[in-house]
């Protein structure tokens, strides 16, 4: 029944598990939906849909057209996601914890921290404060005014490499800054 799955997976380079794991489904369930031989409830499918963005009749094999018609996100809110993930990685919490202290599904924050969903204020305030991060951190790639957090955090980044690395990233950035600098 979900006909284009293992298409989508593919596209994304994402393993059985790993979808699994963004998902909140097991590899075991991913591999059934793609074998079709078991079909998943319509909750399943609808969470798949927003994941890869796309509609559920497509998922099915219904219509040959892919997506959902796109809004303009010139926000990049997509990037909230990741930035959510890395600050919570940093502090070593796992996506169960930070999903319960926020009263939202381990899937559904993983649906967020993968950009396949963008949540509502409320959440998003809910997020900020059980990990104790910035509006400034999380928005950082759409705030012009945050441009000096995000280079702290590039430079923390920095520090973190092998030194060898860390003059690579560095001379890159030198030159990337004379060229848009002429």
């Amino acid at each position: 029944m979900v006909k284009n799955l293992r298409m989508l997976r593919e596209s994304q380079k994402l393993s059985q598990e790993k979808l699994a794991s963004l998902t909140g489904l097991t590899a075991r369930r991913v591999f059934s939906y793609e074998q079709e031989s078991t079909e998943p409830d319509i909750e399943t499918l609808a969470l798949l849909a927003d994941f890869f963005g796309v509609t559920i009749d497509f998922l099915v094999g219904r219509t040959s057209y892919e997506t959902v018609p796109a809004q303009k996100d010139s926000l990049q809110l997509k990037r909230f996601g990741q930035r959510v993930r890395q600050f919570r990685e940093a502090q070593g919490m796992e996506r169960p914890a930070l999903a319960k202290r926020v009263g939202v599904t381990s899937a559904y924050l993983g649906l967020i921290e993968n950009g396949g969903k963008i949540p509502k204020l409320e959440t998003c305030l809910k997020i900020l404060n059980a990990l104790g991060m910035s509006a400034d951190t999380a928005f950082m790639d759409n705030l012009d005014f945050a441009a000096p957090q995000k280079a702290s955090m590039l430079q923390s980044q920095i520090a973190a490499l092998p030194p060898e690395k860390q003059r690579f990233v560095l001379n890159l950035l030198e030159s990337m800054i004379q060229a848009v600098q002429e």
